[in-house]
């Protein structure tokens, strides 16, 4: 009987060291181990975690379109594998800004370095996977494919994802930069396409109104009462209007004045809301 020779002992610094329920709690890690649960099955993701929580993996290159990694097992030399990771297009993303630009607080959070949950929903919404829908990927091992090598690849790819979040737009084809550009955008396209404030009128839409003289006794009285009043109709609202109207702001600085100011007014109305409920 031939005897078991272990595994060779990967470097510390690329062992597994987080909890499965912290990268199943935050996303993009999440939507990895996602891509992990519908792809593998129960016993290869079990050899995966165990490879990857023993330092089995010797190198990990996460880049645009492909995750490259190299996995030591009991040969002599290292599994190569390479697994590839849908890129959106520039129109592609485009299309997600535009379903982020209703989310005011978007632009804040991505300026933070945080990735929304909520973007998962909006990327299915375009016919995008969040991450990985069906696996592709090469070995240089003999097993069938997606391997548990892949597998180690992947969760270690997740805990990569949890300590630098915004990685994961560089890996579908965008950065944070490029993408906030694209939700000014969106936001900025949607206020001129709904706004009213700046339309023009021409002579002949003017309405026909009274001489001023004759208007004189009645100038200062109200058409209906105040309780009427309270009871009309308010227009459709649109966030921002403004910060729409102005666009990209000028100032070159960490966090974009844009998204920082659309928060702070989103919080100053929830108060005087409640304010004015409890009053």
């Amino acid at each position: 009987m031939k005897p078991v020779i272990p595994p060779k002992k990967g470097k510390a610094n690329m062992k597994l060291k987080t909890a499965m329920e912290d990268l199943r709690l935050h996303a993009p890690a999440s939507w990895v181990i996602e891509s992990i649960d519908a792809n593998f099955s129960p016993d290869r993701m079990v050899a995966g975690l165990t490879y990857a929580m023993d330092g089995q993996i010797r190198t990990l290159k996460l880049s645009e379109g492909e995750i490259t990694a190299s996995v030591q097992c009991t040969e002599e030399k290292p599994f190569k594998l390479t697994i590839k990771v849908p890129v959106l297009t520039s129109d592609g993303w485009m299309k997600v800004a535009k379903l982020m630009a209703v989310e005011a607080r978007m632009a804040a959070r991505l300026s933070a370095g945080r990735i929304p949950p909520t973007l998962a929903a909006m990327l299915r919404e375009c016919k995008q996977s969040p991450f990985i829908g069906d696996i592709e990927s090469t070995c240089t091992c003999n097993d069938k494919k997606p391997c548990k090598h892949a597998a180690a690849a992947l969760f270690l790819t997740a805990e990569r994802l949890l300590a630098t979040p915004l990685r994961y737009f560089e890996m579908r084809g965008t950065d944070k930069d490029d993408l906030l550009m694209k939700l000014r955008q969106a936001r900025t396209l949607d206020a001129k396409g709904q706004a009213k404030a700046h339309s023009s009128i021409r002579e002949d839409e003017l309405p026909e109104l009274a001489p001023f003289e004759s208007c004189l006794e009645d100038f200062w009285r109200m058409p209906h009462s105040p309780k009427d009043a309270d009871r009309a109709p308010m227009p459709p609202h649109l966030p921002h209007t403004l910060l729409r109207r102005l666009g990209i702001s000028p100032m070159d600085a960490k966090f974009p004045m844009v998204g920082l100011l659309e928060t702070i007014y989103d919080e100053v109305s929830r108060i005087a809301r409640e304010q004015r409920r409890d009053s």
